[in-house]
């Protein structure tokens, strides 16, 4: 097959929230350009696109699918990402390899939470953007009203590009703008498109002013510079079931969407962010190339989709890691077609392909050649949502552990981690269905299954007030004694500040050698606290004075003084319990804002402030975290799906004395239990 020159080239990343039809669309572009055979169904799980056993059981997309079509005279990579906010970490990446975001909106539903999403990160990328307003066939859609709802989110710069006959079942026929006599003239929709075209292009404007009209090749030469700089954002309505509007929508991607060759990767040296500059993409530069999806093949092993920003790469060659600095050797290039691959012998500028095997390749990787300079890291969120878990059957603790992290390797908004302070292996996502979805994959793939529980809150113990006292142990059992007497005083640090130990002996009543002893015993005794046995924090431990024995007193026995020591003092100093408090940024219609905060300030929350994103308002508050521990199905069934939250620790406080009195009798009911 003959290599496709850049120019004709088109990545073009369809996002928008589940449901507004955009794997339907990939679909009805590839049947236009012959690649499949007949339109997939969803219900049936045929669509090139969502592939997985995962995706089929849930009936939406897990991960970003990549396709591709020759059509209209060009080759078209199609980037469907998912569009559940649980799964947002393949969308942004998705994003990542496109040069053209098409925002699908369904016409029924129109503007939804991951569409918001969808177009902020799309702008952030500096992405050219359509919009694509689906299932404009739907009963009782009122296209006017579609088309306004979406030019309020996203602004006047969004123009439609096509105009329909009738609406919703009796929708007929959809006609590009540009190509219809009938829109000729006036204020119409072709003047509109005009209008946003001339934002792109002062000295076109300057002229148009003068003259009052632009000739079509000024007008053809204008578009696609107007799209690229984000000036304009077409609008198309269509319904890709049927086929109507999906052939206009091509001819638009390929006429006026940017090829790689027109866009500039923004790029820094390694380390140092904020001195970005851009690149001049051609085949012949110096190769650079993003991992923006890593999964697994039951057959293949590991799979990294790269899509190529500048320059070549052959298979059988080598490219630097950045995030190592060293070579990998990539010995085979495959050409993604959904859930099939096609052998290629190399990769150029703006072609998306899969380095299998690539052992060393994380999701948002870069590989370079002789230029270091890289593209700035993914903006993933943090995951949210956590579960403890362990492995079913015995001695599985290492195939678990293993699998994890290949898992977490496939998807950055997935972790696992073992808690230092509970001890538990926790797994964390963006929300139940997330983990329920990697749990599910950890079976298939791997045949591995685990327990899960809520996690542990990792609490924490200090001290109050001051307390000194001294601990003598002495032991003779025949033979060599063990004798060490520690004098302890222990007072309260600035919250956050840790543990510091003092040593205050004077005219050597204690050895030197003894006193790492001592502070040895102290730290062993902080590891369990006397409120509920959780590890002590945020004090100071002075010894003062001590005694020892010529033949007695050694190591061991000034460990255990300075252990037991610190317990007997620690229980006089007034010991509290201490919680962790999350920063949470709760974003929602603002419909709900009295819900929301109501249900925040019933969880012991502290509103600390708000704001405004779009028509969206944010929330934020300081909340214990043992409060939220659920709050991604609490907003979900609070907002009906439409809010989301950002959260992370903030600093630890004294649990209330009647809370901690709950804890702690239920920590002990446990106890006793097991």
């Amino acid at each position: 097959m003959a290599k496709t020159p850049p120019a004709e080239l088109r990545n073009v990343a369809l996002a928008g929230h589940a449901g507004s039809g955009k794997t339907i669309l990939a679909d009805a572009i590839l049947l236009r350009g012959k690649a499949i055979g007949r339109l997939g169904s969803i219900a049936d799980g045929t669509t090139a696109g969502d592939y997985e056993k995962e995706e089929k059981q849930y009936g939406y997309s897990l991960s970003a699918a990549v396709t591709h079509a020759r059509v209209a005279g060009a080759e078209i990579n199609l980037i469907d990402t998912p569009g559940q906010s649980e799964f947002q970490g393949g969308m942004i990446s998705g994003l990542a390899a496109g040069d053209l975001a098409v925002i699908c909106v369904n016409a029924a539903r129109g503007v939804e939470l991951v569409t918001r999403k969808a177009w902020e990160y799309a702008e952030g990328y500096g992405l050219a953007r359509f919009v694509a307003l689906t299932r404009a066939d739907a009963e009782n859609v009122n296209l006017a009203e579609a088309v306004a709802q979406v030019r309020k989110a996203f602004g006047s710069r969004v123009v439609p590009f096509v105009r329909t006959e009738g609406e919703g079942p009796s929708l007929a026929a959809v006609r590009a703008i540009l190509a219809d006599p009938a829109a000729e003239g006036g204020a119409g929709p072709r003047q509109a498109i005009i209008d946003g075209a001339l934002e792109a292009d002062e000295a076109l404007m300057e002229k148009y002013l003068e003259s009052g009209s632009l000739d079509d090749g000024e007008l053809a030469a204008l578009l696609p510079k107007a799209v690229r700089s984000g000036a304009l954002v077409p609008l198309f309505v269509l319904s890709a079931e049927k086929d109507l509007g999906v052939a206009e929508l091509i001819d638009a991607v390929v006429r006026y969407a940017p090829s790689p060759l027109d866009v500039r990767p923004a790029v820094a040296p390694p380390g140092q962010p904020g001195d970005r500059q851009t690149v001049e993409p051609s085949a012949d530069g110096p190769f650079l190339a993003r991992v923006f999806k890593v999964t697994s093949d039951a057959h293949v092993g590991k799979l990294c989709y790269l899509r190529v920003l500048n320059g070549r790469l052959e298979a059988k060659g080598q490219a630097i890691l950045s995030s190592t600095g060293r070579p990998e050797r990539v010995n085979q290039l495959l050409r993604p077609q959904g859930d099939r691959r096609e052998e290629t012998p190399e990769a150029c500028v703006g072609d998306i392909v899969v380095a299998p095997k690539v052992e060393n390749l994380r999701l948002g990787d870069t590989l370079h050649g002789s230029d270091p300079r890289i593209p700035p890291p993914l903006p993933l969120p943090s995951p949210m949502c956590g579960l403890a878990v362990s492995p079913k059957a015995r001695g599985d603790e290492q195939k678990l552990g293993t699998n994890m992290h290949r898992l977490a390797d496939e998807d950055a908004t997935f972790a696992f981690t073992r808690d230092e302070h509970t001890g538990e292996q926790l797994i964390r996502g963006m929300g139940m269905v997330h983990l329920d979805v990697m749990l599910a994959r950890l079976k298939s793939r791997y045949g591995l299954e685990v327990n899960t529980a809520p996690p542990k809150i990792p609490y924490l113990e200090t001290v109050t007030r001051p307390a000194e006292g001294s601990y003598r142990h002495k032991k003779q059992t025949g033979g060599s004694g063990q004798f060490a007497e520690v004098h302890l005083r222990l007072k309260p640090a600035e919250r956050g500040k840790g543990f510091e130990f003092v040593d205050a002996i004077v005219g050597g009543v204690i050895s030197g050698p003894f006193i790492p002893s001592v502070e040895k015993g102290v730290r062993k005794g902080m590891e369990r606290g006397p409120v509920a046995g959780f590890p002590v924090v945020d004090l100071t431990v002075e010894l003062f004075f001590g005694k020892e024995h010529p033949v007695d007193s050694k190591d061991i026995a000034f460990q255990i003084a300075g252990e037991m020591g610190f317990k007997e003092i620690v229980a006089q100093a007034k010991p509290v319990l201490l919680e962790p408090i999350a920063n949470m940024e709760i974003v929602f219609p603002g419909r709900y804002f009295g819900d929301i905060s109501g249900d925040i300030s019933g969880r012991r929350g502290r509103p600390t402030g708000t704001d405004q994103l779009g028509d969206m308002q944010v929330l934020k508050a300081q909340v214990p975290l043992a409060e939220v521990a659920d709050y991604s199905s609490t907003i979900k069934a609070i907002t009906q799906g439409e809010g989301f939250f950002s959260m992370a620790l903030s600093h630890y406080e004294p649990v209330p004395g009647n809370i901690a009195s709950h804890v702690v009798a239920k920590l002990r009911e446990q106890s006793e239990a097991k």
